[in-house]
C-alpha cells in the first residue's frame, strides 16, 4: 500500500452509525413502494496516488429522467423482494458491467467488492427514496506487497457502457467534495460552489463540482473505456448555447435549477475545456460522505439525508403511497420560488416546521 494511502480513512465509514426515520431500526426506502425505491452505488477504490476515488458516471442523453446527469450506478428497484444492495449492484453490472458476484470479480480481476455501509435515504427531485451503497474494490493482490501484481490485475478491468444507460465512466477525488465543509485546496476540481436554497419552503443544498474530462490522474483502466458523448444527437456544444450558459451560470446560477440538467457534460465557457459538471443530489451525497470519511475529530452534527422528510411526506402527507406522482408532487417538482407550493401545502404545520428547523 502507497505511503499516501487514505485507505485508512475507510473506517470512519464502516464506523457511521446510519441514522433511519424516527431514529428507528428500519430506513424508509423499505416504507415506500417499489417503484418509488431507488439505489445508487457509491463505489471507491484507490487511485495511483493511494487517494481515495470515486467512480461516476454520464447518463445518456436518450434517458426519460436526468438525461446527460452525472450520476452513481444505480436505479429503481425490480420487485420488493430485492435489497438496496442488490438493486444497487444489479444497476451498476446492467450499467458498466462490473459483474454483481464477487466470485466472478476476484476470478477475472483480482479483487471483490467490499460492503462498507448505506447513507440514510435522500429525496430526488422526481419523489423517489434514494439510498446510497458505499463499495470498496480491495484487490486481495495488495496482500502480498507487490506493486506489479496490482497494477497486472488492474490491467485486466473490463467495463463495458450499456448506451441506453450511460454514456461515460470516469472517477474523481472524494476528497474534493469536502467543500464547502472544508476550504482545503483540490486536488483536481476546477470549480466548487455551494448554495443554501428553498425548494418548497424547505432548506436545501445546491452544490457543483467540475473536472476535467481530459484527466492525467485518470487511472488506465478508466482510460481505456471510449466515451460515448460524442455520438449523442442531443449534445449541445454551439457558440450560442456556451454564451448563454456563461451568462446564466456567472449570474443566476442558484436560481436556474429547471436548466442545470443541461450541465452534466459540456465545455467551459472561459477555457472552452470540455468538463463534467457533478451537481444536484449526486454532489450532496459525495459531499455528506466525504464529511463522514475526513472529519472524524468532530462528529457530524447535521441531519444526512432526507429520511425524515420522506417518511413525513408518506405518513403525514400522503404522498410518495402509489406509483404515480400525485397532483402535488407534481407541483413541488417545479417549485423553485416560495411564491408557489411548498411542502407546507401538504404537511401539518407541526410536522413541516419541525423539519425546516432540522434541515436548516
Amino acid at each position: 500500500m502507497s505511503v499516501t494511502s487514505e485507505e485508512l480513512f475507510l473506517i470512519n465509514i464502516k464506523r457511521l452509525a446510519t441514522k433511519n426515520y424516527s431514529e428507528g431500526a428500519y430506513s424508509v426506502w423499505n416504507r415506500v413502494p417499489v417503484a418509488r425505491r431507488s439505489s445508487v452505488f457509491i463505489l471507491l477504490f484507490l487511485g495511483n496516488m493511494g487517494e481515495l476515488r470515486v467512480i461516476l458516471t454520464k447518463r445518456s442523453s436518450r434517458l426519460r429522467n436526468f438525461p446527460g446527469h452525472i450520476s452513481f450506478p444505480g436505479g429503481k428497484a425490480d420487485n420488493g423482494l430485492e435489497t438496496e444492495w442488490q438493486v444497487a449492484r444489479r444497476e451498476t453490472e446492467e450499467e458498466i458491467g462490473l459483474s454483481a458476484d464477487n466470485s466472478i470479480l476476484k476470478k477475472e480481476y483480482g479483487f471483490t467488492i467490499d460492503h462498507l455501509n448505506t447513507l440514510p435515504c435522500y429525496l430526488s427531485r422526481t419523489f423517489s427514496a434514494v439510498k446510497p451503497c458505499i463499495g470498496f474494490m480491495n484487490f486481495h493482490g495488495k496482500a502480498m506487497n507487490s506493486n506489479h501484481i496490482e497494477e497486472d490485475l488492474t490491467k485486466r478491468i473490463k467495463m463495458n457502457l450499456n448506451p441506453g444507460e450511460s454514456s461515460g465512466v470516469f472517477s474523481c477525488p472524494l476528497r474534493d467534495f469536502l467543500y464547502p465543509a472544508s476550504n482545503e485546496p483540490a486536488k483536481e476540481c476546477l470549480d466548487r460552489s455551494s448554495f443554501r436554497v428553498s425548494w418548497g419552503k424547505i432548506p436545501w443544498n445546491l452544490r457543483s463540482y467540475t473536472f476535467s474530462q481530459n484527466n492525467p490522474n485518470e487511472v488506465d483502466w478508466l482510460q481505456d473505456i471510449k466515451d460515448l458523448s460524442e455520438s449523442e444527437e442531443s449534445e449541445v456544444e454551439s457558440e450560442d448555447w456556451k454564451k448563454d450558459q456563461k451568462k446564466e451560470i456567472n449570474e443566476n446560477k442558484k436560481n436556474k435549477l429547471s436548466e442545470w440538467g443541461r450541465l452534466g457534460s459540456r465545455r467551459d465557457s472561459l477555457t472552452n475545456e470540455k468538463i463534467y459538471d457533478v451537481w444536484g443530489l449526486t454532489a450532496n451525497i459525495l459531499h455528506d460522505l466525504a464529511e463522514v470519511t475526513y472529519n472524524s475529530v468532530e462528529p457530524i452534527n447535521r441531519e444526512l439525508g432526507e429520511e425524515e422528510l420522506i417518511y413525513s411526506l408518506w405518513n403525514s402527507g400522503h404522498q410518495m403511497q402509489s406509483r404515480e406522482r400525485s397532483t402535488e408532487e407534481s407541483q413541488l417538482i417545479s417549485a423553485t420560488s416560495d411564491d408557489g407550493i411548498g411542502f407546507n401545502d401538504v404537511l401539518p404545520r407541526t410536522e413541516f416546521n419541525r423539519l425546516k428547523k432540522l434541515y436548516k
